[in-house]
């Protein structure tokens, strides 16, 4: 699964650090496989901000519990 966290201004502001720590941390310790987690430049969704890809999926105004829970109902397929 590839994950791309927005990291422009508005996403940044709101919870983008904490949405990727958090899955870095859900990731190794729940010891998921197959998960890359990257910055992105701007997702062009700032009014929805923060804005997270997961595969294709795109997830807007996400925190990190709601991003938690999408990586965790992905991986449980």
């Amino acid at each position: 699964m590839k994950i791309r966290v927005c990291m422009w201004k508005s996403c940044s502001d709101k919870f983008s650090n904490y949405i990727i720590t958090r899955l870095q941390n859900d990731t190794n310790r729940f010891n998921l496989k197959d998960v890359t987690i990257e910055e992105s430049l701007c997702m062009w969704k700032c009014k929805e901000w923060p804005n997270v890809y997961f595969d294709n999926e795109f997830h807007t105004k996400m925190n990190p519990l709601k991003a938690s829970e999408v990586l965790f109902k992905k991986a449980k397929k």
